[in-house]
């Protein structure tokens, strides 16, 4: 039998493990090329619900043709992004466009206007989604994309089942703050903090930029009308003047092809990259809580080791007056304290011997999840700036085309005005 008043020193907890190779940055995938049309709505009332056809096509092996086509709901993206979330906690996924908008309080929703959105934004979720080197070969997002019926697996897998559930007494508290914080997910997230409030602000922004130019959009209407009735109360130059109103019904009608362009894409992609940033830090929100893990763990344990210590040494005190009135008591009541402390000694080191395990495989986590988030980061930044890139682009090519038109269209009023000829009366 151990001798439990000389026992062997106890195992610390492991503080370091030897970094493994370097994980091979992430480079985007183009090996899905998915796209997403065709809404219709089924149902009335309450049961209406609105699908699209999500088309793929591919060159991988994995899936049963080049071009698989299916029709899904809302709700089957919900459940596509929750088992992504939930297999790849530290990837920091594309905003799924969500249901916190004034459309579902105002019944809107079924709006073609909204639907159209909604059709483009889960057609960018879709694409940034696969971009994703990992995401794109899942089994989750190939049966996504094409098995007729999503059937989630809600069996766990017992090698996946997480030691820390097997110690019931430990109540991690989700609101602890990080003892030793890492500087450099400081840095990112008030990075990616001030990132969105620029993004924020660039949508109020644009969101007010629009309302001007449907305001300018409707008065040039209104001009348009004057110029038109101006022309069949001047017989003499009703024609050009008629022409001259259509030609501004024309411009009217690109300036609202143009605002709805930039509100259906432009900020439609502002509002993705919002939610992105939001993704971003509930990623970094998972990671502190690994490590967060780790440290409440340690402490336990620590506890636990202290407390075998002052068991194991009682002639050294400190076990302050609640011990000392403790051991009173038991004597009172006829409790053996000597058979008492080894019983205590011997749970005490089971218990060690079982957190000393699960702070190993805490800390093992938690440097994982880091490895794994250090080239998501810079693959998210990588993406982001490509993605900004190409949006601007858009934005400015969208605004020259834009004022090429519009420079036609009044190129075409000059010859109108110039040729005007009025008819002399002589009496």
């Amino acid at each position: 039998m151990e001798d439990w008043d000389h026992p062997s020193p106890p195992a610390e907890p492991i503080n370091t493990i030897p970094n493994a190779r370097p994980l091979v940055p992430l480079t985007p995938s183009n090996a899905l090329d998915i796209s997403v049309s065709d809404p219709q709505k089924h149902g009335e009332g309450t049961s209406a619900f609105v699908n699209y056809l999500v088309t793929t096509k591919t060159s991988l092996e994995a899936f049963s043709s080049p071009v698989v086509s299916v029709r899904r709901r809302f709700q089957d993206f919900a459940w596509l992004h929750k088992a992504l979330s939930d297999e790849y906690p530290y990837v920091i996924l594309a905003a799924l466009p969500g249901k916190h908008r004034l459309e579902y309080i105002t019944g809107d929703r079924f709006s073609p206007e909204f639907i159209e959105k909604r059709k483009v934004s889960l057609d960018n979720y879709l694409k940034r989604v696969s971009r994703h080197p990992l995401i794109a070969k899942s089994q989750i997002l190939r049966r996504f994309l094409e098995s007729n019926e999503i059937v989630p697996e809600f069996v766990a897998k017992a090698a996946q089942a997480h030691v820390l559930d097997n110690i019931s007494d430990v109540l991690l508290n989700a609101f602890s703050k990080i003892k030793h914080p890492d500087p450099k997910y400081i840095e990112f997230k008030e990075h990616v903090d001030k990132f969105q409030e620029t993004l924020i602000s660039l949508e109020r922004l644009h969101a007010r930029l629009i309302r001007s130019e449907t305001e300018l959009e409707l008065d040039m209407l209104e001009f348009g009308g004057c110029i038109t009735t101006l022309g069949l109360m001047e017989t003499q130059i009703t024609s050009p003047l008629t022409d001259f109103g259509t030609i501004l019904r024309n411009l009217c009608t690109l300036m609202r092809e143009r605002i709805n362009h930039e509100d259906l894409v432009y900020l439609t992609n502002i509002q993705e990259y919002i939610g992105h940033c939001m993704s971003a830090k509930e990623t970094l929100k998972t990671r502190d809580q690994k490590q967060t893990d780790f440290e409440e763990l340690s402490v336990y344990l620590q506890n636990h080791i202290t407390d075998r210590e002052k068991a194991l040494n009682p002639q050294r005190g400190g076990g302050g007056i609640a011990s000392f009135l403790s051991t009173k008591m038991q004597e009172l009541q006829g409790v053996d304290t000597e058979r008492a402390r080894q019983t205590k000694i011997i749970k005490l080191s089971g218990k060690i011997t079982e957190l000393q395990e699960a702070v190993q495989a805490s800390e093992e986590m938690s440097i994982a999840f880091n490895k794994e988030l250090e080239r998501e980061i810079d693959f998210y930044e990588r993406i982001k700036l490509d993605d900004l890139k190409t949006d601007l682009k858009a934005y400015v090519d969208n605004q020259v085309l834009f004022y090429e038109k519009s420079l036609e269209y009044w190129d075409q009023i000059v010859p109108i005005i110039e040729n005007i000829q009025l008819e002399d009366h002589i009496e």
